[in-house]
């Protein structure tokens, strides 16, 4: 690709500096009765402060959207998260310390960035935003305001985190990850009750830490896939160098599986295959004595590199994709299998949630129709006999989906499927409603604005929506 020419979907990596309340939008479809409810969305939104532009995407300054879906309508609201790195960026008029993958002018500790624009989650009726560090941020459900920072001081010397916990339905247990450089080293497991007290379950020590986005959590164990891309502890908390950058890629040392037992936090047992690099875990589950994990697995870690911003320019090079892949963990004979599953590429990969930490059959995702391009259509998959069915638009760019089921008691995958797409035809974003059993498009609810692509999303049923 020519770097003077901006691809097409440049106008996605471009900053909103628009927030709104509750703008209505306009329809092109029928709005499918029985949704009812708010889609929360969180992404890099801003990518320029002053002069001075961010180096990677993941470093733009986080941005909340909502669109509401109800009797009088859809309407959407989208806010900055006023996190203390976005305050002190605008301050100071430029990018500071402590970033993911950007040089600058000061010096700092990765801990002091807060800005949390990886994933959003509800937990225990609050809507909290995270990043890689070992805090949220809670969020205003009704106006998108940020509320406050919650720390987790008594974990003392951790340094990062995964952005996407772990609740059990069952139970109402919640369970986080974070990477400690204190003394021991290690993986350090948190366990918070219903009620809300948190303990720390484990640390698993470990000489160097892998980047840890996502684990697994089953009736009876914990999950960790460790990729061979892994940093030394101190490092990461370093002012030297940029977050991402203590991180090397070593094929040569595998991937490093740890179960842990859920019920004593004590390491059960550490198995070894083929080197991978995951974002993203979809689901795991205990059969007999097996643990079944599936992933969405990268031949290395180049994602990430093709999400830098070179000079300012957006993105333009290759966009690997991930293929799911199945672990199938023998804990009795200190084995696994892993094997690629019967379905296209893609990201952001999701099932039906009533299915968590059991068997399913139906999966979800984003991904390119060619190898290397942006992800440009949606995919439903039966996992069983391999069959799937796709949505994609010319010139239109989706997001993660979000399954909503139709009821409580309605069979596996049968309900709506919500992403927010880039029409760089019409300049404009739209929440595209599909009939998740069929991919047939349903309806289209027009945003006023091109919406930055995004990360994670979710769906909040009316009847739990302020």
């Amino acid at each position: 690709m020519n770097p003077r020419v901006p691809p097409r979907y440049g106008i996605g990596f471009a900053s909103l500096l628009d927030e709104a309340y509750k703008a209505p939008l306009s329809m092109t479809g029928v709005l499918p009765p029985g949704l009812a409810g708010t889609m929360y969305r969180i992404g890099p939104g801003r990518f320029q402060i002053g002069v001075h532009s961010v180096g990677h995407w993941l470093d733009g300054f986080a941005l909340l959207s909502s669109v509401s879906f109800g009797r009088h309508g859809v309407t959407c609201s989208n806010r900055f998260l006023a996190s203390s790195w976005y305050r002190r960026a605008l301050i100071e008029d430029a990018i500071p310390a402590g970033a993911f993958d950007s040089q600058s002018i000061h010096r700092g500790r990765h801990l002091s960035n807060d800005n949390a624009n990886m994933n959003i989650t509800i937990w225990k009726d609050e809507l909290e935003a995270l990043g890689d560090t070992p805090q949220s941020i809670l969020i205003d459900r009704a106006t998108l305001a940020t509320i406050r920072t919650k720390r987790w001081a008594h974990l003392r010397r951790c340094c990062a985190s995964s952005p996407h916990p772990v609740v059990d339905r069952m139970t109402g247990e919640r369970f986080d990850l974070l990477l400690s450089n204190g003394e021991p080293a290690g993986y350090v497991i948190a366990v918070t009750s219903p009620e809300g007290a948190t303990r720390r379950l484990c640390t698993i020590p470990s000489a160097r830490l892998g980047y840890m986005h996502s684990f697994s959590v089953t009736p009876r164990w914990i999950v960790l896939v460790e990729g061979p891309f892994t940093a030394h502890p101190r490092s990461l908390s370093s002012s030297r160098r940029p977050y991402l950058r203590n991180y090397v890629w070593d094929a040569g040392r595998g991937t490093r599986i740890l179960v842990i037992d859920r019920n004593t936090g004590t390491l059960n047992t550490a198995l070894f295959t083929r080197p991978l690099f995951a974002l993203h875990q979809i689901n795991a589950w205990d059969d007999g004595d097996r643990i079944v994990v599936d992933l969405a697995a990268y031949a290395d870690p180049s994602i990430l590199d093709s999400l830098t911003f070179d000079h300012g320019d957006v993105p333009a090079g290759d966009f690997p994709a991930p293929l799911a892949t199945r672990l199938a963990i023998d804990v009795e004979h200190k084995r696994v299998l892993c094997s690629p599953l019967r379905c296209p590429p893609g990201e952001f990969c999701t099932i039906d949630s009533r299915f968590s930490m059991h068997s399913h059959t139906t999966m979800f995702a984003a991904g390119p129709t060619r190898t290397g391009q942006l992800i440009d259509r949606l995919c439903r998959s039966d996992l069983t006999t391999g069959g799937f069915i796709e949505w994609s638009s010319d010139n239109c760019f989706p997001g993660a989906p979000v399954f909503v089921p139709e009821a409580v008691d309605s069979p596996e995958g049968q309900g709506w499927l919500l992403s927010v797409v880039l029409d760089v035809r019409e300049q404009r974003s739209f929440v595209l409603i599909l009939n998740a059993a069929t991919m047939i498009e349903q309806a289209r609810a027009w945003l006023p604005w091109t919406l930055p692509f995004g990360l994670h999303a979710l769906f909040v049923p009316e009847e739990t929506t302020p």
